[in-house]
């Protein structure tokens, strides 16, 4: 048995965003993410340099902590904004798109801030086992969590009504303000700064974006009157969050394992050293990852209209655009090491093969292209849960098995084969999307369904 929310078969012409990747946009994105990249570029050395390795593995930890939480915050309705903001706006439906921004905002309220109350709670508890400079760094995260949640479902809902630049530079402003405070903090002091100096400069930064991106998010019209959502819409969201809510949870354990499992199993020093290799090499995919958001909602646009060839099209110039700025990045890393590992400071030299293997990984993945977004936003969230299950299964366990002899660079072996995982998978489900099957004038009765 199922329930159907039914939706107008027309389509109007009019709409408010763009539905292809023109040069323009492309460009803009680009730039931002240029920008964005040097930003943390310059974030990550001043804070490496200021924090030393072992201050810098518990900043690390605590992030990568953070960035788990956030998962678990945002209920994947930032994935779930980019897929259904952008059909709504392509239908005209202004009523529903402003129920379900309504709706997603009060959910991810809730959910982030009974995250957050839960791990200072368990941090208090388990204090002393865990330290008081990582306890401290964890409970700062914890306050961050709600601001990030909501922040990233308002950007993903403004790049779903086309705005590009509102949605995207606050990947800009976080870093580069990030490492002002903090280069202002190393220089008054004497004796440099701690971990929870860092995180609270941290949540400054957060805080500054969060409220520049609410603004934006209130120019919108999104504020005016909204329809009351059938139950079967409100299933089918619910359904739809759900499944990228999974995904995204087995997204941050096939991404971010490596950095929790040096936790426990290494010494501080190896966390500080992984983490600093695993951020420089993460500047090298900030394009091809903010590419696929960006143009993930026109692929939801697209589906829907039937403009399959337009679909194809626009897959094309995201990996090529992609690969246009991972690679060359990747490559200058790999040649310009020794002045990175200058500009880190001595105690990092250790991992520039770890930093190799990963800027390989980020390689590897970048020939995927925007292919998982084209799988989400077209009603494949299954498919995507099988291949991240199998990204992340591969992770864990390489890095279990390898750890041990190897060291933190075999969890960077393990991101490789990760990666390979990733690719090959995504990329094979995607050459069999009925998208890619028919041809351009064969269409596709497009219908959202929820199993009960």
């Amino acid at each position: 048995m199922s329930a159907t929310c039914s939706v107008p078969a027309s389509v109007s012409s009019t709409t408010n965003r763009p539905v292809t990747l023109s040069r323009t946009s492309g460009a803009m994105a680009l730039a931002i993410r240029i920008a964005g990249a040097g930003g943390m570029f310059l974030s990550h050395i001043v804070l490496a340099r200021s924090l030393g390795v072992v201050g810098f593995g518990e900043y690390s930890l605590a992030i990568t902590w953070l960035q788990v939480l956030t998962v678990a915050g945002k209920l994947g309705l930032d994935n779930t904004s980019l897929r259904y903001v952008a059909e709504y706006v392509t239908k005209n439906e202004n009523g529903k798109l402003r129920g379900f921004i309504k709706a997603s905002t009060r959910a991810s309220l809730l959910a982030s801030t009974t995250v957050a109350a839960f791990v200072i709670a368990t941090v208090f508890v388990l204090r002393n086992s865990i330290g008081e400079g990582l306890a401290n760094c964890l409970i700062v995260a914890a306050l961050m969590v709600p601001l990030i949640s909501l922040r990233q479902i308002q950007e993903a809902s403004l790049r779903g009504v086309g705005r590009l630049f509102e949605s995207q530079i606050s990947t800009v402003v976080w870093p580069v303000l990030l490492s002002l405070l903090a280069a202002f903090a190393w220089q008054t002091s004497s004796w440099g700064i701690s971990s929870l100096t860092a995180m609270i400069l941290h949540l400054i930064a957060i805080l500054t974006v969060s409220m520049m991106v609410y603004r934006f998010q209130r120019k919108q019209a999104f504020c005016g009157d909204e329809i009351s959502a059938s139950d079967s819409c409100r299933q089918l969201w619910k359904h739809t969050a759900m499944a990228f809510l999974f995904a995204e949870g087995l997204i941050a354990l096939k991404s971010r394992a490596c950095v929790a499992l040096a936790g426990m199993l290494l010494d501080r020093e190896s966390v500080g050293l992984y983490g600093a290799m695993e951020k420089f090499a993460d500047v090298s995919v900030l394009a091809s990852q903010s590419l696929g958001l960006i143009i993930a909602p026109q692929f939801a646009a697209l589906y829907a209209a039937g403009r399959y060839p337009e679909m194809r099209r626009l897959m094309k110039q995201g990996q090529f655009l992609g690969l246009a700025f991972t690679l060359p990045v990747a490559l200058a890393v790999a040649f310009f090491g020794d002045y990175v590992f200058v500009l880190l400071g001595p105690g990092y030299r250790a991992g520039w093969k770890v930093l190799m293997a990963l800027l390989g990984s980020a390689c590897i993945a970048a020939f995927s292209g925007p292919a998982a977004y084209v799988l989400q936003m077209t009603g494949r969230e299954r498919t995507m849960l099988v291949i991240t299950a199998a990204s992340a299964a591969t992770n864990f366990l390489l890095s279990l098995m390898l750890m041990p002899a190897y060291g933190i660079m075999g969890l960077g072996i393990a991101q490789m084969a990760t990666s390979l995982v990733w690719t090959v998978g995504v990329r094979t489900s995607l050459a069999w999307h009925p998208a890619w099957q028919n041809t351009p004038n064969t269409p596709l009765v497009v219908q959202n369904e929820v199993s009960k």
